[in-house]
């Protein structure tokens, strides 16, 4: 049978494993509101009991262990989606730049600037033609080339804002992978004795979710706690070692191109979903796109003209072209028809009444030249329009949907890691009964040996 002493030790194993719950669950309270905190919880199992005459007799709990309540799958899986909402986010942001740049449907300078130079050639194609009409064309002319100019530097800056803002995320991963391999070691240190780093393992997975906010990446744990990170195919953090990225420029064709490498070996990286990436393409593909559609109305402006006035006389000229240059970065207005608004042609001869030219090239704006492209100057500007506006609706609309997903994983997963106040405080007042049961006992059992010594 079971002595005073284990009958006491029985109760101080129940005061401790009270101790440990009370402990825990003030743990989780304080950690509430802690980003990327994972909910605790103690695992108890039964002492290996006394066996005696009449049976097993137990011998109280023991605490095997604590252990931090997550769910991989769900980790994983908001990543991911996490990383596509970075990624469609960014590229809405510098949609709705370009969008501000070009103009609203209610301010759309560049086609009423195209507007109004048209207009000006309708006028000079009236029957009588006065030299402020000439030069009436030539401030049009110039205005409409000067707000193209203006478009062209605002996507120049706006290239260059992006390009800070890659640099500033190329850093900000860098950062962070160095956070992570940094725990690694800490965990591999504070594990070694076979306990589990539950904080310091809640601090590297939600580092590793800010990294995937920057770019999706692949976990891989080891055996030994560790995880490796896997970005866009490479091994970047391994235990406690860590490569980083780098900025890199490179001669093109048309100038400077800025890429992403890995540091020391200088290998271009083709980023996956996630914030950077969504800067690179837009960068790359959707800024890269509207310039060169607006290079095309441009270009097709400067034909179109230039295939008409060429064809012009005037007494003190002929053949001259109307624009110089070849896209928005370029045009701009022969400097000689500035100098002298004269030499502008409005027909193909010198007799008076000729507005033949001038009354096609006002007509360039609803009629094609019929110089290659069938399509107008409008037709054009209205093609680019209306892909922005698409592609603008398409993210807004991917944005506002990533967004729902991105919240419905984070409830899930605050269901099953998160810390519930209530459930915390039913815990708390279940481990402090137990922990006054427990003393009770160990009252009693006190009581039993002072008893026990006053008959002695």
């Amino acid at each position: 049978m079971p002595g005073l002493n284990s009958i006491m030790d029985t109760s101080l194993s129940a005061l401790f494993a009270a101790q440990a719950g009370l402990a825990t669950t003030g743990h989780n309270i304080a950690n509430a509101n802690t980003p990327g905190y994972s909910r605790q919880d103690v695992l108890f199992a039964a002492r290996r009991p006394d066996m005696s005459a009449v049976g097993a007799i137990g011998r109280g709990v023991e605490v095997v262990g604590v252990r931090r309540i997550q769910d991989e799958f769900i980790l994983n899986n908001l990543r991911a989606q996490t990383a596509r909402g970075q990624s469609f986010a960014s590229v809405d942001a510098t949609l709705s730049e370009v969008e501000s740049i070009l103009g609203s449907v209610d301010n759309d300078h560049l086609g009423d600037a195209l507007s109004r130079f048209f207009g000006a050639w309708n006028s000079l194609s009236q029957m009588t033609i006065t030299p402020s009409m000439k030069e009436n064309v030539v401030v049009s002319a110039k205005a409409l080339v000067d707000d193209m100019h203006a478009i062209d530097q605002s996507l120049t800056a706006l290239e260059a804002n992006i390009e800070s803002s890659i640099q500033l995320e190329i850093g900000n991963l860098n950062r962070l992978l160095t956070q992570v391999a940094d725990l690694n070691r800490q965990i591999m240190s504070a594990e070694t004795g076979g306990s589990t780093a539950n904080d310091l393992r809640d601090q590297r997975d939600y580092l590793i979710t800010k990294v995937s906010e920057i770019a999706e990446v692949a976990v891989h744990e080891r055996e030994d706690g560790t995880k490796d990170i896997i970005l866009a195919g490479r091994t970047m953090v391994a235990r406690d070692s860590v490569t980083l990225f780098e900025a890199r420029y490179e001669q093109t064709g048309d100038g400077y191109r800025m890429m992403v490498v890995t540091n020391g070996e200088k290998h271009a990286v083709t980023l996956s979903t996630g914030r950077l990436e969504g800067l690179l393409t837009s960068r790359d593909v959707h800024v890269a796109g509207v310039r060169e559609q607006l290079d095309a109305v441009a270009k097709k402006l400067i034909d179109d003209v230039n295939a008409l006035h060429t064809q012009g006389r005037t007494p003190t000229s002929s053949g001259l072209a109307f624009f110089t240059g070849d896209n928005l970065h370029t045009i701009a207005v022969n400097p000689e028809l500035l100098a002298s608004p004269a030499h502008i042609a409005t027909g193909r001869t010198t007799a008076p009444g000729d507005n033949e030219l001038a009354l096609a090239i006002a007509n360039l704006g609803n009629l094609s030249s019929g110089s290659g492209d069938a399509r107008t100057v409008n037709d054009v500007y209205r093609a680019l329009l209306t892909d922005l506006a698409s592609n603008r609706s398409t993210f807004e609309f991917m944005v506002e949907n990533q967004q729902a997903v991105v919240a419905s994983l984070e409830s899930k997963l605050a269901s099953v890691a998160g810390v519930s106040l209530d459930e915390e405080g039913a815990s708390m007042v279940r481990y402090q009964n137990a922990y006054v049961a427990a003393a009770k006992v160990v009252t009693t059992v006190q009581e039993m040996y002072d008893t026990l010594m006053s008959m002695v």
